[in-house]
């Protein structure tokens, strides 16, 4: 059984990542070319590693938990990515000259899909249990939402030969926002799971959330 979240947890998750993202935008912002795909390879690491010491200091070991569980699906997530790109033909990533999974999704990747399903699963947690995963749905449904919309200025990656809007593709934002519903799921199903089966739990998500694209790309390309 998950403990809701206290005001403390959720006061200094905020801090963490207004902090974190204050450090983040500024050192990406007019960055080009094999200079931020560098600096996109450091802030997740950065992100990955200061998260567990700031859970330790501050005293929040569910944030640790959280953090665990959610880090084998963060690095398995590029999975789906890998399909759009080669077999979907619908996403570009730019090569800025750094390792790429799969030769394809370049490997700083795998350490950001966390940085929203994190603060986005643990607020959840914190919602009345029956209105806990409408929460998550719909929050990532509008952070992924910016994140797409950033994503093209920025230029992270961008959709091809799909419905777009304002320069974001349509079909991947009920899937994202499945994701975090799922995500949010799974992590109550397997609190007290062994660790193994928490890392399977995590993997189902991956595999899941590549087939929900996949049928709303069918839908709606």
């Amino acid at each position: 059984m998950i403990d809701s979240p206290n005001q403390a947890s959720l006061r200094d998750a905020a801090l963490f990542h207004l902090a974190f993202f204050a450090l983040a935008l500024p050192l990406t912002i007019g960055l080009e070319g094999h200079n931020l795909g560098r600096a996109l390879i450091w802030l997740a690491a950065l992100y990955n590693l200061a998260l567990p010491l700031a859970a330790r200091w501050r005293r929040h070991p569910q944030w640790y938990v959280l953090w665990t569980f959610l880090l084998p699906l963060s690095l398995t997530l590029p999975a789906a990515d890998w399909m759009l790109v080669k077999r979907m033909g619908t996403l570009v990533f730019p090569n800025y000259g750094v390792p790429k999974l799969a030769n394809v999704v370049p490997v700083y990747f795998a350490g950001m899909w966390i940085m929203l399903l994190w603060p986005i699963t643990l607020y959840a947690a914190a919602v009345k249990r029956g209105w806990s995963y409408l929460f998550a749905g719909v929050a990532a449904l509008l952070l992924f939402l910016l994140w797409e919309w950033a994503a093209r200025p920025l230029n992270l990656w961008y959709a091809q030969d799909v419905n777009m809007v304002a320069g974001f593709a349509l079909y991947p934002l009920i899937p994202e926002a499945l994701l975090a519903v799922a995500a949010l799921w799974m992590w109550r199903v397997t609190a007290e799971a062994p660790r193994w089966q928490k890392i399977a739990g995590a993997l189902a998500v991956t595999v899941f959330y590549a087939g929900a694209l996949s049928l709303f790309l069918l839908w709606v390309k």
